[in-house]
């Protein structure tokens, strides 16, 4: 089994405080503890902040998958190994 993100939000007067880097590191933490393989998110491929925020936390661009988003729009699934 995996963790799975559905969806990573933070009030901008939180942001840049690590808000966002704590709550992965929980979900990873719990997956891994409960024997998850690996932590997954689909991200819009234009989002080049959230992409390069998930990388410096260790996930990779696993595959891309076409229309994701209404048919109109490539999400990237990304994946880090537990």
């Amino acid at each position: 089994w995996h963790g799975h993100v559905t969806a990573v939000t933070v009030p901008p007067e939180y942001r840049r405080l690590g808000v966002a880097v704590q709550l992965m590191d929980l979900l990873e933490r719990v997956s891994e503890w409960d024997n998850g393989y690996f932590v997954d998110l689909f991200v819009r491929q234009s989002n080049g902040v959230a992409i390069n925020f998930y990388k410096k936390l260790g996930y990779s661009i696993y595959r891309r998958v076409l229309g994701y988003y209404s048919g109109s729009e490539d999400a990237y699934d990304m994946r880090k190994a537990l």
